[in-house]
This record gives C-alpha cells, sequence and structure tokens, in this order.
C-alpha cells in the first residue's frame, strides 16, 4: 500500500521559518504511511532540495503570481491538480492561498488545507496598496474553499482569517528540541571556529528582507558597541537587502563586530555559541528561530510585534517596542546565563517537532487516501 502523498504548496524549499518548519515535521512523518511532495515557484536548486529527494519527496516548479495573471495561475493550478489527482493539499501562501485552494477545490481535491505563518501583509503603505487590495481579496477566498485552517499563533490565525479564526487550529512551530539544547562543548568547538573569546556574543537568524528589519538591529548594536566594545554581533541568513546592510555595517566601522554567516545547516550549534538572541521583527506570526533559540537557553529579545505566545522562557524573555534606546538598555540587561533544561522546558510547553508531526499525521491519514 502506497502512503497518502500530502501536496505541500509554498514559494520555495530554501531555508525560511515555515520551510525549516515543514522539514522539521518531514523528518518525523512515517514516510510508509505519509508522504510529502511539494509545488513551488522557484526554478534553481534549492536548500532542502536534495533532502527532500531523499526522504522520497516529490518537487514540481511552477510561475508564480508575479510571471502570470492571476486567471492564468488559477487554470495552471487546476490543470496541475488534474493531471495530478491528490486527496491533501495543503497551502502555506498566505493571501495566495485563496487562489490556491478555489482551484483545487474545482479539480475535485477533497482535503484542502489553508496554514497560516504570518500576521500582516508583507509590504504597507500607499505604493503597496493595489498590491494589498487583491491579497486581501484573495484571503476572502480561504475560509469558502479550506476544509482546514491552521496557523502558528492565535495573531497569524486572526490575520490570515479574520472573523472565522475561531475555527481554525493551532499547530505549534515545532523544533527538534534536542538538537537545539545547548551543549558546552558545541559552544566551545563554534566560538573556537568563529575566533571569539570573552566577548558577548549577539545574534540573529533570518532572511535579509524588510520584515526582518536587520537595519534597525544594527543601529541598536552599534550604539551599544559603542560602551560595550567587547561585544559581537552574528547575522546568519541571506536575502536582497544583504549589500545594504552590509554597507550600514561599514559605515559604522563594525566590520569586525559583526559577521556574516549565510545560510548555515548548523544553527542549533550556533545558538550554543551565542549569548543573547535579538529579533527586532516589524511582524512575525511564530517564528520557529525563537523557539529554537529559547531551547538553547538564550535570553530572548522581541518586538512587541511577535505573538506573546512566542514567550516560552519567563525570565529569560522580553518584548520590545522598536526604539533603539528601549533595545540597548535591554541589551545591556539581559542576562548571559544557560538553563540546562530549557530544552525540555519547550517540548513540555508543546514545540517539539516529533508532538506536532504525530498530529499531523494523524490529521492526513484520517482525511487523506492511501492506493
Amino acid at each position: 500500500m502506497e502512503p497518502v502523498r500530502v501536496l505541500h504548496v509554498l514559494h520555495s524549499m530554501n531555508c525560511g521559518g515555515a520551510e525549516t518548519l515543514l522539514m522539521h515535521l518531514y523528518r518525523n512523518m512515517d514516510t510508509d504511511k505519509v508522504q510529502f511532495d511539494f509545488l513551488v515557484n522557484v526554478f534553481d536548486e534549492m536548500f532542502y532540495e536534495k533532502e527532500i529527494c531523499a526522504l522520497g519527496g516529490r518537487i514540481f516548479r511552477m510561475p508564480f503570481l508575479t510571471k502570470v495573471t492571476p486567471p492564468v495561475y488559477e487554470y495552471r493550478l487546476y490543470k496541475f491538480f488534474k493531471l495530478h489527482p491528490y486527496t491533501v493539499v495543503h497551502s502555506h501562501l498566505e493571501t495566495t492561498t485563496g487562489l490556491i485552494l478555489r482551484a483545487a477545490r474545482r479539480a475535485g481535491v477533497p482535503v484542502r488545507i489553508a496554514h497560516s505563518h504570518n500576521s500582516r501583509f508583507t509590504r504597507t503603505g500607499l505604493a503597496a496598496l493595489p498590491e494589498n487590495m487583491f491579497k486581501a481579496y484573495c484571503r476572502q477566498k480561504i475560509v469558502p474553499n479550506a476544509t482546514k485552517l491552521y496557523g502558528c499563533s492565535e495573531l497569524a490565525n486572526a490575520w490570515l482569517y479574520g472573523k472565522h479564526a475561531q475555527q481554525s487550529e493551532l499547530l505549534n512551530n515545532g523544533i527538534d528540541t534536542a538538537a537545539c539544547a545547548f551543549r558546552p562543548e558545541m559552544r566551545a568547538q563554534m566560538r573556537a571556529a568563529l575566533s571569539l573569546g570573552s566577548e558577548k556574543v549577539f545574534g540573529h537568524v533570518g532572511r535579509f528582507n524588510d520584515q526582518k528589519n536587520h537595519a534597525f538591529l544594527i543601529e541598536a548594536f552599534a550604539s551599544y558597541h559603542k560602551t560595550n566594545p567587547d561585544s559581537v554581533l552574528l547575522l546568519v541568513g541571506e536575502g536582497v537587502l544583504q549589500p545594504q546592510i552590509e554597507a550600514q555595517v561599514n559605515a559604522a566601522d563594525l566590520s569586525d563586530s559583526v559577521r556574516f554567516l549565510g545560510l548555515r545547516n548548523d544553527v542549533a550549534d550556533l545558538l550554543s555559541a551565542m549569548d543573547v538572541f535579538l529579533l527586532p521583527s516589524k511582524f512575525e506570526g511564530l517564528p520557529l528561530v525563537l523557539v529554537e533559540a529559547q531551547a538553547a537557553g538564550l535570553s530572548c529579545l522581541a518586538a512587541d510585534t511577535v505573538s506573546p505566545m512566542a514567550n516560552l522562557s519567563a525570565g529569560y524573555f522580553r518584548f520590545l517596542p522598536l526604539e533603539t534606546d528601549a533595545w540597548v538598555r535591554a541589551m545591556h540587561d539581559a542576562p548571559v546565563k544557560r538553563r540546562d533544561d530549557a530544552a525540555n522546558i519547550v517540548a513540555q510547553c508543546g514545540f517539539d517537532s516529533r508532538i506536532q508531526a504525530e498530529k499531523l499525521q494523524a490529521f492526513y491519514l484520517a482525511n487523506g487516501e492511501r492506493v
């Protein structure tokens, strides 16, 4: 008997929050019972592509709305679903999920899942008004065409599903808590590899885009560094704004104290090398990396735009307004203290990927069809 094959629809399977969450879930699925396939909008090889293929997953590619008109996009989706008769389609494309699930419904896909990972439109302001009006139209199509609504937080569900949020179900952003647990030997190894000594090390993991607010992060670190020169900021990730942030770092004469580490497959190890994690995002659903940072026992400073559900470590977590002075004071005060039980606490809060994978697998098996 073949497994239930679930089609996940998203932009890519590169190294982002939703993508990493899906890989955590995929690794913990019983692939004899449930298999993941992916429909993406990029045509280059992706960060997780080799691992997906090794696990038995398939990857399909299709141009996104930025390349074709909405009617053409929906028609291509419809033709795809007719050609590939999935019983479960799971969409992670925010408001575009409305078009995806409508095409799936029209093609006869019986199980159509919407999944909210964020808490507002990516772009704001007058210039983005036409785009956001269309996104609002797409968002209205989600609930009538979905058979299941998931989200990573109450904030994310309220944004995408509006008055129907009470019909949605929370699916925690599960992580490999054991892999993220603080290890003194790994801390020593990673700090040596990065030529770090006794410096206070701040860290950030995220794509270089407007949402992650790197410009504010560099501004706050520069102010802190003036009176605390024995400090370093590690930046993990890539993105379109990286050259702009690198220029900002050079202009502030911080090139020796801010390290651009690029895309990494050892983020869990890097967390052990850090002392304080910083996330000044302009908006978020419930960031996976914040869960990982808390499992590593890090003190975390996050923008007050982040869902309150992200706080899993009590006194080691602070929400802050996006004001430079407030962040600099908090960076001074953030305790550098390891908690050996941090990973267990995060797991007990229900954020271990094995728990969430079991929950999702049970849903797929109860509602999908095996050949």
